[in-house]
């Protein structure tokens, strides 16, 4: 179980961030990654704001918007604005250039979440899906998965062995990590109990081969 107000923190004015992984000026030697998965980022993005043109390189990158406007731009041509529970991904692989902002009127929250790909060198790849919010109560929607993975159902295809999922509930829900598995599960708002844990907005939980 990780409290919210054990994790990095950035407060740049325009931004307000919790880092769940060692990034910027965050640097915890025993918290680098877990697994593949190498950031986490909840960012607060003041409207008028944002990243501006900046590179990545091998890794793959998706992007959930939980309140407001994100509005991405990239070196392949790609400008999208997309709204909550929509999600863009950039398979960086050689190199890809990218901005950020809140173009809207009110505060953008979103996660920013990196993984390592499976090699090095991938082709570049933008995309987004335009998940409908009905589609996770009570249910996980099955959002990101490796291109390879034939038995999902998610539509983001990305170059790297994860399973991303959302849910918004009122009621019990199970997930199975399964033997050999581990997941990461950030409780996006409001609380929940989970494995005997009280969890409240923005905190989150390492499981390891353990169904909860």
């Amino acid at each position: 179980y990780i409290d919210s107000k054990d994790m990095g923190r950035s407060f740049l004015g325009w931004l307000d961030s919790r880092f769940h992984f060692s990034f910027a000026d965050y640097y915890n030697p025993d918290n680098i990654n877990f697994g593949v998965l190498r950031v986490v980022n909840d960012d607060l993005v003041e409207p008028g704001t944002g990243f501006d043109t900046h590179p990545h390189a091998d890794m793959e990158i998706l992007s959930y918007v939980v309140d407001g406007e994100l509005t991405h731009a990239d070196s392949m041509g790609n400008q999208e604005t997309l709204t909550p529970g929509q999600v863009q991904y950039i398979s960086a692989g050689t190199g890809v250039q990218h901005s950020e902002h809140n173009w809207g009127n009110n505060m953008l929250r979103f996660l920013q979440i990196w993984i390592f790909p499976d090699k090095k060198g991938h082709k570049p790849n933008y995309g987004d899906f335009r998940f409908k919010l009905e589609d996770r109560y009570n249910t996980w929607l099955p959002i990101a998965t490796h291109k390879e993975n034939t038995e999902s159902a998610a539509p983001i295809k990305i170059n790297a062995d994860i399973n991303a999922y959302a849910t918004i509930i009122d009621q019990p829900i199970e997930f199975k990590v399964g033997k050999g598995r581990q997941a990461y599960l950030v409780l996006i708002d409001g609380e929940a109990e989970i494995g005997g844990h009280e969890l409240k907005m923005r905190d989150a939980m390492e499981i390891v081969e353990e169904d909860i």
